[in-house]
Order: structure tokens, then C-alpha cells, then sequence
């Protein structure tokens, strides 16, 4: 009787662990991936000042272009070829701020062994759903606070400086709001990422700008990123508090009937979209317990309901659709 308990404790334990994973077992092994993140920061940094014109074309070389994307489209100094690229360059490295910034990300990120891991194991999920996908080159950088990530063709982008801890003493005195500070810590790097690269391998239909669509796609980006990061908590996936998750499991038909009842499923006013679907302290028009983005949690359970109740609907093929109103209509979603 006892080892008959035993075993049913076992298979019990085993049942809520694997719905609590929620994962596709995976042989990770057996997949030929490899991710090692290229710190162009320390490059752009031992770089002597009064050689910057001859350390232009060496970097350039070594870095290709992700250096043009860097000079172009992250510090905004213009292309490499122009005139006072170096310039501009020298005083960018040479900038206070900068520069104790940069020996702050040598501190927190002596090295990036623990992110190496952790982007092979996500891209080694991605291209066992995706194998006919390329795999991104990685870069970090140092931009001033400028961004956290950037993609380009082939290339993926981190800003260190944007995740050096929600203690960081300069967050505040940026005037960055506690809200997005509480995100900017290590542990956000591969969920951030993964996202991004969600959103540029899988962009937005635009045809039907309105709420609903915004809600249903990012909730496929969100998906996406459980799906290639199944061991991350949604709390860190979502950027939510434990607190404010339990709010959102809480009060999910509350939310959706607020939309409901004030007809916003298909309004198209981009002021009103992003007030709903971007970071605040909480979201419009529901309780200040509430976190920001919290409707995107709601799109997150619409395309979970929607592969629920479409079984034939791979995950693969979730994400290839772009008709979002298609999703929302067969998900049969009742909070």
C-alpha cells in the first residue's frame, strides 16, 4: 500500500511538472548551434584616442557592419566614410559619461559566458522550430543609454549600459522612470532579445491598425519568447512583478470586459493603442495594481486559446499568420 502511494505521489509530482514546463522536450544536444556574443564594446574602448583615425578601418574590418549600424543608427555620428566620422568618434569614447559607463559594464559584465549559454540553448529552440532560419550575429555595445536592442539584417544587437541592474545609480538621474528601471537588469537580456528578434522575423500586419490586432500580435511575440525560453518565470518574460502577475490571473474577465463595454477591441487611434500596449506604471483604465502592458498579457491568452482549440495549428504555423482577426475569432477565447 505504501509503494502504491509512492507511486502515485510520483506520477502526480511528474503531471505538475510537466504542465508547469509546458515545453516540447527538446534534445538540445543533438542541435549544431553555437552562440558567442562579440563584445564590440571593449574593442570600441581600448581604442587609443589619438589613433582613432587609423583605428577606424581596423574596427570596420573586424566589425563590418555592425560598426556602420553602430555609427549610424545607434550613436547617430553618420557613416563611416564621412569626413568627421573619427571626430566624432573620439569625442563619443572620450565623453565622461561614457566612459565611466563603459568601465560600470566591465564590473557588471566581466564576461558573457552565462549570456553565451543562454542564447545558444534559445537559438538552438528557434532553429529546431525555424531550421530553414538564419541564426543572428550578436554584438554588444555601449551607447550612451541609447538603446537596449537593435537588429539589422543578420545582426542583433545589446546594449549593455540599459541592463546594468534596477539599483544603477544613473537610472534615475536619467530620468528613467521606475517602471522600465525594474526591467533593466541582466536577468532581462535573452527575453528582451528574443522578443526583438520575434518582431523583425515575424512583423506586424498593418492593414487593420486597431487595438484587438496590436493585442493578438504582440501576445504571438510574447508566445514566442515562452516558447524558445520555457525555463525564464512569465514574471520575467512579461516584465511583470509576481504581484502584478497574480493581479492579471485575478482579474483577466474584468479586463477583457472593460474592453468589451467600452467598445476598444477595434478602435484605431495610435494614442490610445500605445497608452494600452506600451511600458507605464499601470495600464489605462484599469486598476493602478495593474502593470503596464497588461492587455498583452490578454493577447498572450487569446493565441494560447487559439492553439487550445485549433490543434492542427502548429506553433511554427501561429506565427506565420498575419491575420490576427482570424486568430481572435477561432481562439473562442471566454476568460
Amino acid at each position: 500500500m505504501q509503494k502504491l502511494s509512492l507511486y502515485v505521489l510520483f506520477i502526480a509530482v511528474a503531471a505538475i511538472f510537466s504542465c508547469k514546463s509546458g515545453h516540447d522536450n527538446i534534445d538540445l544536444k543533438s542541435i549544431n548551434v553555437k552562440v558567442e556574443i562579440k563584445r564590440f564594446e571593449k574593442a570600441l574602448f581600448s581604442v587609443n584616442p589619438d589613433s582613432i583615425i587609423e583605428s577606424v578601418p581596423k574596427l570596420s574590418n573586424e566589425f563590418g557592419d555592425f560598426f556602420n549600424l553602430f555609427g549610424e543608427g545607434i550613436i547617430h555620428i553618420g557613416k563611416v566614410e564621412d569626413p568627421e566620422f573619427s571626430n566624432y568618434l573620439e569625442s563619443f569614447i572620450t565623453d565622461k559619461m561614457v566612459s565611466e559607463t563603459y568601465r560600470k559594464v566591465q564590473e557588471v559584465y566581466p564576461n558573457l559566458d552565462n549570456l553565451n549559454v543562454e542564447f545558444t540553448d534559445a537559438f538552438k529552440r528557434y532553429h529546431f522550430y525555424f531550421p530553414n532560419r538564419s541564426i543572428p550575429k550578436i554584438y554588444s555595445f555601449v551607447s550612451g543609454f541609447n538603446q537596449s536592442t537593435v537588429l539589422a539584417n543578420g545582426i542583433l544587437g545589446i546594449g549593455l549600459d540599459r541592463y546594468l541592474g534596477s539599483d544603477y545609480i544613473n537610472y534615475p538621474r536619467l530620468g528613467i522612470p521606475m517602471y522600465s528601471i525594474n526591467d533593466m537588469k541582466p536577468s532581462k537580456i535573452t527575453s528582451d532579445c528574443m522578443r526583438a528578434w520575434a518582431i523583425g522575423e515575424f512583423p506586424f500586419n498593418d492593414s487593420i491598425d486597431n487595438l484587438v490586432n496590436n493585442i493578438i500580435y504582440e501576445g504571438k511575440l510574447m508566445y514566442f519568447t515562452k516558447k524558445i525560453l520555457p525555463e525564464q518565470p512569465d514574471s520575467l518574460i512579461f516584465g511583470f512583478s509576481p504581484t502584478q502577475m497574480k493581479w492579471c490571473d485575478n482579474n483577466e474577465k474584468q479586463m477583457w470586459t472593460y474592453l468589451i463595454e467600452n467598445k476598444m477591441l477595434f478602435i484605431s487611434d495610435s494614442f490610445i493603442i500605445n497608452k494600452l500596449i506600451n511600458d507605464a506604471p499601470f495600464t489605462s483604465g484599469f486598476s493602478q495594481e495593474s502593470p503596464g502592458r497588461a492587455v498583452v498579457w490578454l493577447g498572450y491568452r487569446i493565441v494560447s486559446a487559439y492553439l487550445k482549440n485549433n490543434k492542427e495549428i502548429t506553433f511554427q504555423k501561429m506565427m506565420m499568420l498575419r491575420d490576427y482577426q482570424m486568430i481572435f475569432n477561432q481562439s473562442k477565447y471566454r476568460p
